[in-house]
């Protein structure tokens, strides 16, 4: 979920990448550092060549959506959607209540 906040800055609409994104990042310059600024743990990668500016306007997009204070579902999706959801963002961000 926390990827979809800024997928439309990657992909713009392509689900395989095909086409590129608005800001012009390619998969490969998406390292771990850079999810990691992107997503707020980290700061600022002094290993990446994407400029600051794109980085920054991808960490506000995520900011704006996130965090999540509604999540509505199903109750089949409770034992796998959910329950995945909910472990995948105590790894991001564990200090988080």
């Amino acid at each position: 979920m926390a990827y979809y906040t800024v997928a439309h800055l990657l992909q713009d609409g392509s689900y395989d990448g095909s086409k590129g994104g608005p800001l012009g990042i390619r998969p490969e310059q998406m390292t771990t550092e850079v999810w990691d600024y992107v997503f707020g743990t980290v700061g600022f990668p002094s290993t990446t060549d994407i400029p600051r500016k794109q980085l920054e306007r991808m960490r506000l997009e995520f900011r704006t959506w996130y965090p999540v204070d509604l999540r509505v579902s199903g109750k089949d999706l409770v034992p796998n959607h959910l329950t995945y959801f909910l472990y995948n963002h105590c790894a991001i961000w564990p200090q988080d209540k």
